[in-house]
C-alpha cells in the first residue's frame, strides 16, 4: 500500500471519528435535556402523589409535560 494510500484512509477514519465524536456529543445534550424534563415531571407527579392539591393549571402542566415525553396522560 503506497504512503498516499495510507494517508487517505487515515484522513477518511479520523474523519469518520469526528463524525461519531460529534452525533454522540448531540446525542448527549438531547439526553440531558430529556433528563431535566423528566425531573421536573417526577418533581410535579411527586406533589400530587402525597396529597399536594394542584390548581388546574398546574395539571394541564404536568400532563402537557407527560404528553411531550411520550407518557400518555
Amino acid at each position: 500500500m503506497s504512503w498516499e494510500q495510507r494517508n487517505a484512509d487515515f484522513c477518511k477514519a479520523q474523519t469518520e471519528a469526528q463524525m461519531a465524536y460529534i452525533e454522540a456529543e448531540r446525542m448527549v445534550a438531547k439526553l440531558q435535556d430529556e433528563n431535566d424534563r423528566l425531573r421536573e415531571l417526577v418533581d410535579e407527579l411527586w406533589s400530587l402523589a402525597y396529597g399536594y392539591v394542584p390548581h388546574e393549571s398546574e395539571l394541564d402542566t404536568a400532563r402537557d409535560m407527560m404528553r411531550e415525553l411520550g407518557v400518555e396522560a
